[in-house]
């Protein structure tokens, strides 16, 4: 994994529809599909507790999200408030693994 790929992890407790909170994710999803630098994206809920979601989302570098995040078109897409409390982090890639084959 390239050690320079930045992770962006928001973990939401909902204070809305959990169904409303997905289709804003997909929303936001199909416009960072689209920029430059983003490689990947998922919306995890937990399963000990059903108000709490996580988004998980991968760039290539920390500009990469700052661009896409600044753009006037990602503001008009992002409604999480609406429906969630978020605790967001940028995080750098320390260590990663998988298994061994």
């Amino acid at each position: 994994m390239d050690q320079s790929e930045y992770v962006f992890v928001n973990v939401l407790r909902l204070t809305g529809s959990a169904e409303e909170l997905a289709s804003i994710y997909a929303d936001v999803a199909t416009y960072f599909a689209a920029q430059p630098g983003f490689r990947h994206y998922e919306l995890l809920r937990s399963e000990t507790d059903a108000e709490v979601f996580v988004n998980i989302a991968r760039w290539s570098d920390r500009a990469a999200f700052e661009r896409a995040t600044a753009n006037p078109e990602f503001r008009s897409r992002t409604r999480v408030g609406k429906v969630a409390l978020g605790d967001p982090h940028l995080c750098r890639v320390i260590r990663s693994g998988e298994p061994t084959p």
